[in-house]
């Protein structure tokens, strides 16, 4: 259990707070945001270190020794800090500082994120791929209020134009009714068929509605009821055409899959600044090196992409300059954007680097 609610916190950390705090982290200006940002992951990390140190020491112990006793080792070589993670008290917990309502909220917004993720998974839409927007239907719309103020996360995370909020899904989905055969078989025998007759012609949202809220429903056929729970049959969402949708506990998420040019140049551009950011990892670029970037290809949609969101690649890529031509000393590699070729040149800047 542990273990678990480590796993978690720590990817959260890493996939949430770290990802979403990027701009923050690479702030040119010496803010307070900046600041809190910083001395916010490394309390979380110092912190997580010694959670860890009983399951795995020398892992523990290696972090300790980097973030705490390097740190903080003065010109005379002695450390302010512990010498060793395994000689600190293991951290309390501070009552005060769990505001229950906010974590709710944020577990609110972070499943309906994934469900749209996995909506766009089972669409075949790539997450750089902007879409016009995302209707949310929420079980309970007790926390609706603070997602309309916070949408810009939601539109961000979705890569969404637009959020809307409605109460109900029926426009954009339908649920179908499957029984489960094999575990029916044996428990109603010969009204199977019948049963099949029943389910199919039934309202799905209807039937999930009574599941949730009941556990089981209770079907009439010909030779009397039969009472069913959720391992007996089997709701399954399918979204109308233009749409994509997903369900979870608290709420159904539905996306628009209309792509019209507009996105779809938007889409090249976010695939571009993919590229160029997995060149940077691999010529080992400082995290706040800035780079010249030139991409020669014959693609007019490639060049297209670039002329209109330029500005936006390079606030992404620290770029301080996007060009269409090679650039001397840089070497040249092919890259795909979207089926199309180009050849893209990647430097550091070395007056801004």
């Amino acid at each position: 259990g542990a273990c678990g609610s480590l796993n978690e916190f720590v990817d959260l950390l890493s996939n949430w707070y770290v990802r979403r705090g990027r701009a923050r982290f690479w702030s040119n200006e010496a803010s307070q945001s900046k600041t809190d940002a910083y001395w916010t992951l490394y309390e979380c990390l110092i912190t997580a270190t010694k959670l860890i140190a009983p399951f795995v020491p020398f892992l523990a112990e290696e972090l300790w020794q980097n973030l705490a006793v390097e740190t903080f080792r003065a010109e005379d070589g002695a450390s302010s800090a512990s010498e060793s993670v395994h000689l600190c008290d293991f951290p309390g917990v501070d009552a005060a500082a769990i505001d229950e309502p906010l974590s709710q909220r944020m577990s609110l917004a972070r499943e309906l994120i994934s469900l749209g993720r996995n909506a766009r998974m089972n669409a075949k839409l790539k997450v750089r791929q902007p879409l016009s927007r995302v209707e949310i239907v929420l079980s309970d719309d007790k926390h609706q209020a603070w997602l309309e103020e916070h949408a810009a996360i939601i539109r961000d995370e979705l890569n969404v134009k637009e959020v809307c909020f409605a109460e109900k899904a029926d426009q954009y989905i339908t649920y179908k009714v499957l029984p489960d055969l094999k575990r029916l078989g044996p428990k109603i025998g010969r009204q199977v068929p019948a049963l099949k007759k029943v389910l199919s012609q039934a309202d799905g949202g209807e039937l999930l509605a009574k599941l949730e809220s009941a556990g089981r429903i209770v079907v009439e056929l010909p030779d009397g009821p039969v009472t069913l729970d959720s391992d007996d049959i089997k709701v399954r969402l399918a979204a109308k055409e233009g749409w994509a949708a997903a369900q979870g506990r608290q709420c159904v998420v539905v996306l628009s899959t209309e792509l019209t040019d507009e996105l779809i140049a938007e889409g090249l551009a976010r695939e571009l600044i993919r590229v160029i950011q997995d060149r940077r990892k691999e010529m080992d670029c400082e995290y706040t090196n800035r780079i010249r970037v030139g991409l020669v290809t014959d693609a007019e949609e490639i060049r297209a992409a670039v002329e209109q969101f330029k500005d936006y690649v390079a606030r992404e890529t620290l770029a301080v300059a996007i060009g269409f031509e090679p650039i001397d000393g840089a070497e040249s590699i092919e890259v795909k954007l979207a089926g199309y070729t180009a050849e893209l040149f990647v430097k550091v800047d070395k007056e801004r680097r």
